[in-house]
């Protein structure tokens, strides 16, 4: 019923999206499409006499809703930034910093009526707009106080593993003497200072262990931490994808799943060498 009132009244979409606490990018993008088809479901529960088409047919509760939809959209981006195979302690660190400047940044703008930055509540500025900058300045300084959303990690003290040549410091406290010893010695050795432009980070690293163990296992063991649930959002979307009718067996997940979440090509040539091929009579 609802898809044919979309179709009818000239919708974008045709169906809502549904959040799921297991894919915390859904969030956002529910928020999105409920803004956007905001009318139609407007109509529709109106049609089904529920309360809460009075919400929709509120202006400040709409503009409420586009705050929601920006932010979220916001934080949506900044965790895509944050996945990929080479991010690592040190670089999410960075965006995260990068982000709780922009929201003190966003509080000071909005603090004098400027909502330049959220786009879908801009369009609402002239409506209650005093009100609604009070509400986004509320929330957005209590996104800043929220440590368990933004951990505090200070990685200054890291500086030498992101770049060993450039360092202010020898080593600070965290370091032992052995290590600040191999950490001079790195910088005076030419041969890995020019291979290190060329090569990135973790295998600069596992380059110099031979020659510099203590010191390469130290940076090793900062840049190995999963910094973000990306691996887990992939293994989901790829068990979503194998869970299907179309599958061939009836079986366990865990080997196929592994397959798909490894970065290792599999040696056809080899696997097939290993069995023997049906010869006709």
């Amino acid at each position: 019923m609802f898809a044919a009132l979309c179709e009818e009244m000239g919708a974008k979409h045709k169906t809502l999206l549904f959040h799921t606490e297991v894919r915390w990018l859904s969030r956002g993008k529910v928020l999105v499409r409920v803004y956007e088809l905001r009318e139609e479901v407007k109509v529709f529960l109106t049609n089904e006499r529920s309360d809460y088409a009075k919400l929709l047919a509120s202006d400040e509760w709409c503009a409420r809703l586009a705050y929601l939809a920006d932010i979220f959209h916001h934080l949506n981006e900044l965790n895509t930034r944050m996945q990929g195979r080479n991010e690592n302690l040190l670089t999410s660190t960075d965006k995260i910093n990068g982000f709780r400047s922009k929201v003190q940044l966003w509080h000071q703008h909005v603090e004098s009526g400027n909502l330049e930055m959220f786009t879908l509540t801009k369009q609402w500025q002239g409506v209650h707009t005093a009100a609604l900058c009070e509400i986004i300045v509320k929330h957005l300084k209590t996104l800043e106080e929220k440590s368990f959303y933004f951990s505090s990690v200070s990685t200054e003290c890291l500086d030498w593993v992101r770049d060993p040549y450039s360092s202010a410091s020898v080593g600070g406290k965290d370091m032992t003497l052995q290590e600040q010893e191999e950490l001079t010695e790195l910088r005076q050795n030419r041969g890995f200072k020019l291979r290190f432009a060329d090569l990135p980070l973790d295998s600069f690293w596992l380059d110099t262990a031979k020659e510099f163990p203590v010191l390469a296992n130290k940076a090793i063991l900062t840049l190995l931490p999963f910094s973000t649930t990306y691996l887990c959002e992939m293994s989901f979307s790829s068990l979503i994808a194998m869970k299907t009718k179309d599958r061939e067996r009836l079986r366990a997940v865990d080997e196929e799943l592994r397959v798909c979440l490894s970065s290792i090509s599999a040696r056809i040539s080899s696997l097939c060498s290993a069995k023997q091929a049906q010869v006709s009579h």
